[in-house]
């Protein structure tokens, strides 16, 4: 019965290496947030570094339960040069076979294993709060993506809008209606445009590697294709209530280590309870065709006890009370910064919201109806050539910005959605 943990251990370890499912190419290039939460408790490295620490963290409870071994010892005594013939059994000196048990007192097995657990359920509380955070870092990358593609389709369209206004302006000074200068100056912003392209298609190049390594689906990097989509927004605005701070995981992984330094604690002070070594022995002293004497076989009983002459393990409790101190305060942080947390995703929320709404219902329309005007003007030829590439980069600018507005309320509902994530000890894994 004592083989069947320790092989569920070891099979339990690799497991989460062989858990990551590979990413289907049509998944890659239509990827989604939902497909994100789904692939991160599963691939990301973080997510199964925590689990590696997790499985070690079960395995200290196995070993926290064990019990000391007992040892076994052979002497021999009374060796002289005169010890007969025969076979080592017979032989005229004294045969020592003796067994040693310590029994340990004052519960420390019992604190021993509620330390091991408490450490244990630290462990699982960490691996949802790293799931939590690894899933909000990913759902960041996602759409730090997305808006880099909608940027560049921006661009894109931007550097083709140039190039038929050059062809275009081009015709006009060869029949002599227009002046070179004019056309350098479509020149100058196509070639512009060509350069925010350039360090776009970089941008988008990184932003898909880190993605992919975070999503454990390296290969398929370049396929990588999230959609921008801004989040439903409730009609008053108002974001959903956070829950207790109390919930959520980083606290209830303090919780648990203060539990654990608690315990511990108490088996410093344990220490001061002396255990009790317990021996038996057999002596052999055979008789012998050269040895008269023996005495044949003896039992002895033997009871030991440490001396505490030099110290009382004040030096370990002195520091298992500066333990529990140290996981207190980092309980009282943990427990701040889940209140901060919540409030900066809300006040995130809000200010996403704002901004959005200032960028589609007022500074878009102004600069579609600017950009309306200004190409209809210099069509008619009622406006020159800079009126007109100033309306494309101000309509340019705020279509940008649209972008920049969507991503940043996704983000914050990500953020949103995690400052929202409780813990389930019960469910967790």
């Amino acid at each position: 019965m004592r083989l069947l943990p320790r092989l569920l251990l070891v099979l339990a370890w690799p497991a989460a290496a062989w858990a990551c499912p590979p990413l289907p190419p049509e998944a890659a290039a239509s990827l989604t947030p939902e497909a994100v939460r789904e692939r991160v408790p599963q691939c990301h490295p973080d997510v199964l570094a925590a689990e590696r620490a997790l499985g070690a963290a079960a395995a200290d409870v196995l070993t926290a339960g064990q019990r000391p071994n007992p040892t076994l010892g052979l002497g021999a005594a009374n060796l002289g040069r005169n010890m007969g013939p025969g076979s080592l059994w017979n032989k005229a000196f004294d045969h020592q076979l003796r067994v040693d048990q310590l029994v340990e007192r004052g519960g420390k097995p019992r604190l021993r294993v509620a330390t091991a657990q408490a450490q244990r359920e630290a462990a699982r509380a960490d691996l949802a709060e790293i799931v939590r955070q690894a899933t909000f870092s990913t759902l960041t990358g996602y759409h730090a993506l997305a808006a880099a593609l909608a940027r560049r389709e921006e661009l894109s369209a931007a550097a083709a809008l140039n190039r038929e206004s050059l062809a275009a302006f081009d015709k006009r000074v060869k029949s002599g209606d227009a002046a070179r200068l004019d056309a350098t100056r479509f020149e100058l912003d196509a070639l512009r445009v060509q350069a925010d392209l350039v360090q776009a298609d970089t941008e988008l190049r990184a932003l898909r590697q880190q993605l992919a390594l975070a999503l454990g689906a390296a290969e398929q990097a370049a396929r990588l294709q999230p959609r921008l989509a801004a989040p439903s927004v409730p009609a008053d605005g108002r974001a959903p209530a956070s829950p207790d701070p109390e919930r959520l995981p980083a606290v209830a992984a303090a919780q648990a280590r203060l539990q654990a330094a608690e315990r511990a604690r108490e088996l410093a002070r344990a220490q001061r309870t002396r255990d009790v070594g317990v021996g038996v022995q057999l002596d052999r002293y055979p008789v012998t065709p050269t040895n008269d004497s023996g005495t044949g076989n003896t039992v002895s009983l033997f009871v030991s006890v440490p001396l505490m002459v030099n110290h009382a393990y004040e030096g370990e409790i002195a520091r298992a009370e500066a333990d529990v101190d140290t996981a207190a305060e980092a309980l009282r942080r943990a427990r701040a910064e889940a209140a901060d947390e919540a409030a900066r995703a809300q006040a995130q929320w809000q200010g996403a919201q704002a901004r959005r709404r200032l960028v589609l219902q007022e500074l878009l329309p102004a600069a579609e109806r600017v950009a309306a005007g200004a190409e209809l003007a210099f069509s008619r030829g009622a406006s020159g050539v800079l009126e007109v590439l100033d309306a494309r980069r101000a309509l340019r600018a705020a279509q940008l910005e649209r972008i920049n507005a969507e991503a940043e309320l996704a983000q914050a509902a990500a953020a949103l959605q995690a400052s929202a994530t409780a813990y389930d000890a019960a469910g967790a894994p």
